[in-house]
């Protein structure tokens, strides 16, 4: 079972590294993404057929466990950085790659002298119970190194996970939480397994590793999507209030930087689409204030006569949607601002989230064949009215 899940995760790694090689663009995914690589390099040492190749390259049987090693070394860095960004806690580089970088040499020195000194090690390279050699040196380096960066990891992913409201990026770091608390108690089980010889420590450690293994495999490889997530919900968003953004942006084009294009070239025009959605947000919100100043009371009690029968979910926006429209004709049509203008545009969302689901409504309502036809009947009443 425990191969089964490596090979899964073997695989997942490197198409993940290969798909989302433009990560390394990015600052925040660049960690992500060299974490991964090395995990998958780490993953792929364990496997038997790799294992055999080495061997039969080096003819030496702890080489992989020493490559592995470093890989490990590596992820622990990169996860570090990670968490550090999204904790918003600045780590020293040098202190972070400095002491990386000193323990990668102090292992490979170690193994080194080791070998060439035919010294002897128990299976998994680990050192003879009761002797002292520079093999305990190789341990100390390592194991106290990623106790130390994988504790300091779990702390700020802990400050990070509430920090965050999106469930987008808190899966992932989740994930990378579980997979931190996992290693660290797998680094105390190597401890006992290294210096105490004691072999059953050796089986759990291989199964508290696990939750590491596929925590930070889970939570890298989610998380190098989330940029491409959170774009595709953008412009799946931006596009839903286009009808609405449209209309507002036509009736009053100063609101606006870029003119209103045809549907299909605004949705498939190359551009940053979170960009693109919070200008929309702030666009709506402008003309949605110089419109309020078109309606007046008696407009607005028409159309709460007029909605009164709709399902009751929809009955606030499709209000909106209808004084909107009213504003909108009343406004091309040449007549005045109201005199006595009611405040509507108090009603929304206080945050950038709850805006966005209330526009949403409203746009989604905006072509429903019942605003149009009481938005229609409002308007017709104020210019008649206003004929006479």
């Amino acid at each position: 079972m425990t191969d089964l899940i490596q090979t899964v995760l073997l695989y997942l790694c490197w198409i993940v590294v290969i798909v989302r090689v433009s990560a390394l663009r990015s600052r925040n995914q660049r960690p992500l993404w060299f974490a991964l690589l090395m995990l998958a390099l780490g993953i792929t040492m364990l496997q038997k057929d790799t294992n055999a190749f080495i061997r039969g390259i080096t003819g030496d049987v702890n080489f992989q466990y020493l490559a592995s090693s470093v890989m490990a070394v590596g992820v622990a860095a990169t996860l570090l950085t990670f968490a550090a960004r999204a904790a918003e806690v600045r780590i020293s580089p040098w202190l972070r790659w400095i002491s990386c970088g000193v323990t990668v040499v102090v292992m490979i020195a170690s193994y080194v002298i080791f070998t060439l000194g035919g010294g002897k090690a128990r299976p998994h390279f680990f050192p003879v119970p009761g002797t002292v050699s520079i093999l305990d040196v190789y341990w100390v380096v390592y194991l106290v190194y990623q106790g130390i960066a994988t504790v300091a990891t779990l702390v700020l992913l802990l400050r990070a996970f509430g920090r965050v409201r999106s469930w987008l990026v808190r899966i992932p770091v989740l994930l990378l939480i579980i997979g931190s608390v996992g290693f660290t108690v797998f680094i105390g089980s190597r401890f006992v397994a290294v210096f105490g010889g004691v072999e059953s420590a050796v089986a759990f450690g291989t199964y508290v590793s696990s939750p590491h293994t596929i925590g930070v495999s889970l939570g890298c490889s989610i998380a190098a999507f989330v940029p491409l997530l959170l774009g595709w919900s953008a412009w799946r968003n931006a596009s839903a209030l286009y009808p609405l953004w449209k209309s507002l942006v036509t009736a009053v084009p100063h609101i606006a930087l870029d003119p209103p294009r045809p549907f299909l070239v605004d949705a498939l025009r190359p551009q940053n689409s979170q960009l693109r959605l919070h200008r929309r947000l702030v666009e709506i919100r402008d003309g949605m204030l110089i419109m309020n100043d078109w309606v007046q009371p008696a407009d607005l009690a028409q159309i709460e006569v007029f909605v009164s029968d709709v399902p009751p979910e929809v009955m606030a926006p499709m209000t909106t949607a209808c004084w909107l429209k009213v504003a909108i004709a009343v406004h091309a049509a040449g007549l005045p601002m109201a005199t006595d203008p009611l405040d509507l545009v108090r009603q929304g969302g206080t945050d950038g989230e709850s805006e966005l689901h209330w526009l949403r409504s409203v746009a989604a309502v905006w072509t429903d064949a019942r605003t149009d036809r009481f938005a229609t009947t409002v308007s017709e009443t104020r210019l008649a009215t206003h004929r006479l």
